[in-house]
């Protein structure tokens, strides 16, 4: 008995530091549980036929309570493990989890790397079982042949785990190195935004102002004013932007979007070029909403704002501009339609645009594919005599992300 206080010792003073004691798998726990109720299960058909029943039933519950205990407390319900077998090799109590038991004690702990402490634990475990045993031969061949096992099984798994902090720690390493590199790239794009369309924007505005004052008081100046507020809600949209650029990806999660405002928003718009919003909603906007994510919220503030932009660059002064919003069967449905305009053609009045640097061809196309990545749609073409713009998105989903094509269902061309 005298390797017994030294073994208690073992596991504290002889080990890696205590963290690594602490990293068990829920895997490995769950796999402890189910083979200490196994070794209680297994002995417990042999309890009635030994004596003293007492000490066998104590020495079961306490190993295969010891074997649960693993993924918790490995130094404890190791030790407990371990000073419960020895105890079985003195008392001659014949306990049959003790030749299993053990052996997982050795595994776990050299999958922490505390080899002392393995050592000094088969070490007394060997001479206090060889001094009790009948036939020390018989214990030390088979003695041999458990902890051989345990040991190979023990190395594979340190190996395997430490594998897997190796591969999670570059994994780690590469998500920063990731992050810090579209952190770049977002800097660059804001600093070119910031030098080339921010800088012309603010030149417009200039103009604008410097126009609105030298005209007369009337309708003129009106047209004029409206332009600079355009031109400098477009710089507050563009610092937005930049602003967005310079923060990583994960800090703009939380932006809120507010269709009421996107609504009042394009309706100045509009009304600055003559033209009416018309709003048919089935009910509040509250209601509507209930569930929607903010994938699926900024979506339809998107679409919202790209039908208003279209009627503002292509229907005919005085039209009304039309947005219909409707909950239907878990979906929540936005379509904008505007007048076109009379004996133009689609093709010639984009390409006018385009010529003009009004329009590049994949507002609408890009808002397609951000739908199809959490199971919305995006649809647009003309429809008689008006031009549609339309986007479905689901309740209560969550983002499933999918960069493959849009949905190929859309009707028409980019507006």
């Amino acid at each position: 008995m005298f390797a017994v206080p030294l073994l208690l010792r073992a596991p504290t003073v002889m080990c890696m530091p205590p963290e690594i004691g602490r990293r068990t798998s829920l895997g490995k726990r769950i796999a402890y549980i189910a083979l200490g109720a196994g070794f209680i299960v297994f002995d417990a058909d042999t309890w009635a036929g030994n004596t003293p029943i007492v000490l066998w039933v104590t020495l079961t519950v306490l190993m295969g309570s010891g074997a649960v205990l693993l993924g918790w407390y490995p130094r404890t319900a190791g030790v407990l493990v371990i000073v419960c077998s020895i105890a079985d090799e003195i008392l001659s109590a014949g306990v049959g989890v003790a030749s299993i038991a053990l052996p997982l004690v050795v595994v776990d702990w050299l999958s922490r790397r505390w080899d002392a402490a393995v050592a000094g634990a088969v070490v007394a475990h060997t001479l206090i079982g060889t001094a009790s045993a009948e036939d020390p031969g018989w214990f030390l061949q088979a003695q041999a042949l458990l902890m051989s096992i345990a040991v190979i099984v023990g190395m594979a798994l340190r190996q395997y785990e430490h594998r897997l902090a190796e591969l999670a720690e570059r994994e780690a390493r590469l998500r920063l190195e990731f992050e810090n590199e579209e952190l770049r790239v977002r800097s660059e794009i804001a600093l070119a935004l910031h030098d080339s369309i921010a800088t012309d924007l603010a030149q417009v505005v200039v103009t604008g102002q410097n126009l609105s004052q030298d005209l007369p008081a009337g309708s003129e100046r009106d047209r004029a004013r409206a332009m600079v507020e355009a031109g400098q809600q477009a710089m507050v949209h563009l610092r937005g932007i930049m602003e967005g650029l310079r923060q990583s990806s994960s800090a703009l999660r939380d932006e809120q979007v507010d269709l009421a405002a996107t609504v009042a928003e394009c309706r100045r718009m509009l009304e600055s070029r003559g033209l009416g919003l018309e709003v048919d909603a089935s009910m509040p906007w509250e209601e509507l909403l209930r569930g929607v994510e903010l994938p699926a919220r900024r979506l339809l503030a998107l679409v919202l704002r790209e039908g208003a932009v279209n009627a503002l660059k292509y229907a005919p002064d005085g039209s009304m501009v039309r947005v219909e919003v409707e909950r239907v069967e878990g979906r929540v449905a936005l379509e904008v339609s505007s007048a076109r305009g009379a004996g133009q053609t689609r093709s010639d009045s984009a390409e006018t645009m385009r010529r003009r640097g009004l329009s590049g061809g994949t507002g609408l196309s890009g808002l397609a594919m951000r739908a199809a990545r959490f199971g919305g749609k995006v649809v647009y073409g003309p429809a008689g005599d008006r031009w549609l713009v339309g986007a479905t998105v689901p309740v209560r989903s969550r983002a499933q992300v999918d960069y493959g094509a849009p949905d190929t269902s859309q009707i028409g061309e980019h507006r």
